[in-house]
């Protein structure tokens, strides 16, 4: 009888163990997690050198596309008749039933943030948002001259003028170089300055370049400088 008890004992022990775990995972399993925005934007009329790798940035005058997905367990959901609704800077500026898209200019001058929000109030786990900021910049000139520490040994040196964030490609826009204050420039390649340094040249001479990137077409324009140094032995 003492045997039976003990086994009965054991047993209740044992069904009330797994009555508790059971108890405790169960809503733990049952928790739907939160679905994830799958999102993305581009900038049109904006234009970068053809190896950057980057995010190509909007201008003031740009168009921003923005789309997204809504991901849960890895699959994409469908949200075809779901409300959303596309906040620019807390002001509306699209949305209706489905609408995962929105094609926006920016409020206001750059440089400055853009913060882009869409909203889904309807959605069945709850009020789903989403916000990411959108920087807007001006269009960039920088003088690429790869040299170590921007010192050269030869009696000649090459730079280059890139172009990033125009509004229209890089073959559209006019390149003005100087060097020391005098004008110099490429007749073939206006993107490309050569330097022919004068003999007799002291080591150590600076030489001093500045550009000047225009748009004439957009209006915009962008400087940049740089001083690389004339050492007869590196």
């Amino acid at each position: 009888m003492k045997y039976c008890r003990v086994i009965i004992s054991i047993l209740s022990a044992v069904l009330l163990f797994f009555t508790l775990t059971f108890t405790l995972i169960k809503p733990v399993s049952a928790q739907s997690t939160q679905p994830q925005f799958l999102f993305s934007w581009r900038a049109s009329d904006s234009y970068a050198p053809s190896f950057y790798k980057g995010k190509v940035l909007p201008r003031s005058q740009s168009q921003i596309t923005a789309i997204f997905e809504l991901v849960s367990g890895g699959k994409t959901i469908n949200i075809a008749n779901q409300s959303i609704y596309w906040y620019l800077d807390d002001t509306l500026i699209g949305g209706g039933t489905g609408v995962q898209q929105v094609t926006f200019s920016p409020f206001g001058t750059a440089p400055e943030i853009e913060n882009l929000r869409v909203e889904m109030p309807g959605y069945s786990s709850g009020y789903l948002i989403h916000q990411v900021a959108i920087p807007v910049v001006n269009p960039m000139a920088v003088i690429n001259a790869p040299y170590s520490s921007g010192q050269f040994s030869e009696t000649n040196a090459t730079a280059t003028a890139l172009a990033y964030f125009f509004g229209t490609p890089s073959t559209n826009l006019a390149f003005t170089w100087s060097v020391n204050g005098q004008s110099g420039k490429s007749a073939e390649n206006p993107d490309i300055l050569e330097i022919n340094l004068p003999k007799g040249v002291l080591s150590g001479s600076t030489i001093a370049i500045s550009l000047q990137v225009q748009d004439s077409q957009n209006n915009q324009s962008a400087n940049a400088s740089e001083n690389l140094t004339y050492q007869s032995q590196l």
